[in-house]
């Protein structure tokens, strides 16, 4: 889930669900797209199926999700650290004194570009 309008691709804004916390509160998605993220190594990811929740104030990842997905985690030392399908490190990240895990990740914003088709003999 994310509240950063400018970090989604494709936004489906006919998508609307309600998110349950544990403590019971609710919040509204407004739509559901796509995420590019940088990789450690700096190769591009691209996270379907992510809420966009106008009032997060904080990114969310689902750990559910992700393994639902094939993607692999370990548990160690104080860390999380997150494996693509083909055991690539993606994330990693140490346990904060919330219990919750703090991951910088890079998202790639999205600029729009357009382009007109035209007659070939105007470009020679």
């Amino acid at each position: 889930m994310t509240g950063n309008r400018s970090w989604l691709i494709d936004l489906d804004t006919s998508v609307k669900s309600s998110v349950r916390f544990a403590d019971d509160s609710v919040i509204r998605a407004k739509g559901s797209g796509k995420v590019l993220i940088t990789r450690k190594d700096g190769k591009p990811v691209c996270i379907h199926n992510v809420l966009y929740v106008p009032t997060m104030r904080s990114n969310l990842l689902s750990l559910g999700q992700l393994l639902e997905k094939g993607y692999t985690m370990s548990l160690q030392k104080r860390n999380i650290e997150v494996y693509d399908e083909k055991q690539r490190l993606i994330i990693k990240a140490p346990l904060a004194r919330n219990r919750t895990f703090k991951v910088n990740l890079n998202a790639v914003e999205i600029q729009c570009l357009a382009a007109e088709g035209g007659n070939e003999k105007e470009w020679l």
